[in-house]
């Protein structure tokens, strides 16, 4: 095959008739794809460029989207036919971009994709790298070890292109910046801080430090335990310490988590607020409190059935425009974890549901918490505590969580005190605990904390002093 008009030849040198890897349905998959689900190309940018198109049109109209992302414009094919008028080999943009989407469904494997035209985009480099070093060497116009030199430095550029060796990091370098992050840690605790992200209840940041960006924290109980008014709370403290808040809800719409906000917030009652008899009194409290609120960095998607492909893709969107520094999923179990693979078991694809938010965190270098569901087992026993191994569906869970968070509240088991180390008895009812069962950082324990009877507000046991039972040291 005669290379195609559109086809650059290795370093600007004439190119022979020789067969060329391409891939034209793929391409244009990918931009139908693309277009159809523009919220995924900050990852797909992160494996291809125009240049790996052959199609000079396709490239074209990649990079035009990717400008597009750069000045964040939103992209639909309404806004892209417009930015690829005037573009050269492409007389109707319109038609051309609908015919791209009409091809694909969705943007169900992009990345897999994404990765095989990569793999095109290196054979097509070393097919035209072959037929430049044919034509230098009949050429004779330089001595064998020039040419010999040449190609190894060309082969080690592909090479090095592949093998992405940006990511491996010098010891002294990372030695140098985990003593950089002591030292902030150092500062903090002597300032009277929170090393991390705050958790909105002093002993649990005095126990854990905080949430960590690269963290993986499972936050886990029954159903009715309080996970998601838990959620909130850690949500809530976070982004009013300024740190940005990605919170995805599969459970629950945006409306009823903006309601237990705003009710937790102003104090409101929760039964008027729900039937909608709310005073004058009231509504000025809700006023503050939403003006309070809607300052607060926090971002909500309450779309169903939610993978963790797009939660990872649309957080790091968020998190290239400073919009994201920490992420909150509810919950684990309600995610969207089918796989082409039909033969997979519902524990497999936890397991991997599980892995991907554990790589999220550490991609980002943000925490994330993950809810999870508590199997049955739990109220099976006569002790009702919560144990690792009710991690529900998947032991994988277990395994990738740098945190692992029961909540506990006895007076939903029917019990009227609790039996402290600290407090001793106390009474049950309107007090709950979080049980820190997993720290890989350091030590685990109980943080017992109040709230009110719709779960609106939580705050420390003993605010403002320090309350727990604590099994080590936390550092």
């Amino acid at each position: 095959m005669i290379l195609p008009q559109h086809t650059k030849t290795y370093n600007n040198l004439p190119a022979a008739e020789i067969l060329l890897p391409e891939a034209p349905e793929l391409e244009r998959a990918i931009l139908g794809a693309l277009i159809l689900e523009p919220s995924l190309l900050p990852d797909v940018a992160d494996i291809l460029t125009a240049d790996s198109f052959c199609d000079q049109v396709n490239g074209q109209i990649f990079d035009v989207m990717l400008s597009m992302l750069s000045e964040c414009v939103a992209i639909d094919l309404y806004t892209l036919s417009l930015r690829c008028k005037g573009l050269p080999n492409i007389e109707r943009p319109a038609a051309y971009l609908a015919g791209l989407t009409s091809a694909v469904g969705s943007g169900a494997n992009l990345f897999d994709h994404a990765r095989q035209l990569r793999e095109i985009e290196n054979r097509r480099r070393l097919v035209l790298l072959g037929n430049e070093l044919a034509a230098r060497a009949a050429s004779g116009d330089s001595m064998s070890e020039d040419t010999a030199e040449w190609i190894t430095g060309q082969l080690a550029t592909i090479s090095d292109a592949s093998a992405r060796t940006a990511d491996l990091v010098a010891m002294d370098n990372a030695v140098r910046a985990t003593l950089n992050t002591l030292e902030k840690r150092q500062q903090a605790r002597q300032h009277g801080g929170c090393v991390g992200v705050v958790t909105g209840l002093l002993r649990l940041d005095a126990l854990t430090g905080g949430w960590r960006g690269g963290q993986l924290i499972v936050l886990a109980g029954r159903p009715a335990m309080g996970k998601s008014a838990i959620m909130l709370h850690f949500a809530r403290s976070a982004a009013a310490s300024g740190i940005p808040v990605c919170i995805y809800s599969l459970e629950m719409p945006t409306e009823q988590l903006i309601g237990r906000m705003l009710v937790g917030a102003s104090g409101v009652d929760a039964g008027a607020f729900r039937t909608g008899e709310v005073d004058v009194s009231g509504w000025m409290q809700l006023e503050l409190a939403g003006s309070d609120l809607a300052a607060m960095p926090v971002f909500l998607n309450d779309r169903a059935n939610l993978s963790m492909r797009s939660i990872r893709s649309q957080s790091k969107a968020m998190c290239r425009r400073g919009r994201c520094g920490m992420v909150v999923v509810d919950y684990l179990q309600l995610l969207d974890t089918t796989t082409a693979n039909r033969s997979d078991t519902r524990e497999r694809e936890i397991a991997a549901a599980s892995r991907s938010a554990k790589l999220l965190a550490k991609e980002l270098d943000v925490p994330v918490i993950l809810l999870s569901q508590l199997s049955r087992k739990v109220e099976e026993r006569a002790d009702k505590t919560p144990l690792l191994s009710d991690l529900r569906e998947s032991g994988a869970i277990e395994q990738d969580a740098d945190m692992v968070l029961f909540i506990d509240r006895p007076a939903m088991y029917g019990m009227q005190t609790i039996t402290t180390n600290r407090y001793g008895t106390i009474p049950a009812e309107g007090v709950g605990r979080l049980i820190v069962a997993k720290n890989r950082d350091g030590a685990t324990g109980n943080v017992y904390f109040r709230h009110n009877s719709s779960m609106t507000r939580i705050y420390d046991y003993d605010s403002p002093g320090v309350n727990s039972e604590t099994k080590s040291d936390p550092f």
